[in-house]
């Protein structure tokens, strides 16, 4: 089974010992002084793919800056690395879902109609997140349309949707994980009956939202997640077979995010996730396959 990544972990090690990109910080992509995002471009990008970054934090905290040193890794590969920052949870009722969706919409049509002065593919924007950036990636995928909310005039007649996707230990079903954590999501929804919050739940889970023409997607998850369960990919991945979407499932004998892998599987994994971004397909068919048939 190793030898058929062999070409493909080679095109990765290449990539990350390729040097030069630009990084540029800061940049409004709405009206909201929580709506930034960063750029790492390769050196000389031109019609290059391109990936949002989501961070993690259980929606309430977090900060695109916790990809930094990622967002380099990716430029490295031949991908334009854009790290974004959305409005938070907080008590405020006007800060619960579907706000994050919405920002991270609006980076998305904001990324696509400055693709010319980015050196982006306006046809090849992929989007990658980790724990709840995860679910937020995850929802840039499977949702074709611009979703209610105080952005749905920003940029309007730019899709909003994802050419394909990364999740690193994203939650996909905000029911189905409550078997493990009861009232899971109940912070993002808000207060409310329970067929209130349990409708907006569903809402908020991207593999109870799947349907044809969803883009390629690549999930990376530890078998020993405590905070998110291995089930949720599992779960995920089953969903998109159903609609025909290719889904290809990285296990790691670790737990949440990156942790159990070595600091060296850390760094080339990003490789992999780049080579993923850049032809929107892994090697063979989508399965799920353990990281020592993907990495050395």
């Amino acid at each position: 089974m190793q030898k058929s990544f062999t070409a493909l972990w080679s095109a990765v090690a290449l990539c990350l010992a390729s040097p030069g990109q630009a990084a540029e910080t800061g940049i409004q992509y709405g009206p909201d002084p929580a709506q930034l995002l960063d750029v790492c471009r390769p050196a000389m990008a031109r019609h290059a793919p391109a990936m949002l970054m989501i961070h993690g934090g259980g929606w309430y905290q977090g900060s695109r800056t916790q990809q930094a040193a990622a967002c380099g890794m990716v430029a490295q590969t031949g991908v334009v690395a854009i790290p974004v920052d959305y409005r938070l949870l907080s008590a405020e009722l006007s800060k619960k879902w579907p706000l994050q969706f919405n920002d991270v919409q609006v980076a998305m049509r904001w990324v696509r109609s400055h693709a010319a002065e980015l050196g982006v593919d306006p046809n090849h924007i992929c989007a990658e997140g980790d724990s709840a950036g995860g679910q937020l990636a995850l929802m840039l995928d499977v949702v074709p349309g611009i979703g209610p909310g105080d952005a749905q005039t920003l940029l309007s007649s730019v899709s909003p949707r994802a050419d394909c996707v990364v999740s690193i230990s994203g939650p996909s079903d905000l029911l189905s994980i409550e078997t493990a954590h009861p009232g899971y999501g109940n912070v993002l929804v808000g207060p409310g009956d329970p067929a209130f919050r349990n409708a907006r739940k569903r809402d908020a889970s991207p593999a109870l939202r799947v349907a044809p023409g969803d883009g390629p997607a690549l999930l990376i998850h530890g078998l020993d997640d405590p905070a998110v369960p291995f089930a949720q990919a599992v779960e995920m991945q089953a969903a998109f077979a159903r609609v025909g979407t290719p889904a290809w499932l990285i296990s790691h004998p670790g737990g949440h995010e990156f942790r159990g892998m070595s600091v060296e599987q850390s760094h080339a994994i990003w490789g992999v996730i780049g080579a993923f971004v850049r032809s929107r397909h892994l090697a063979g068919p989508p399965r799920q396959l353990a990281m020592d048939e993907i990495l050395p």
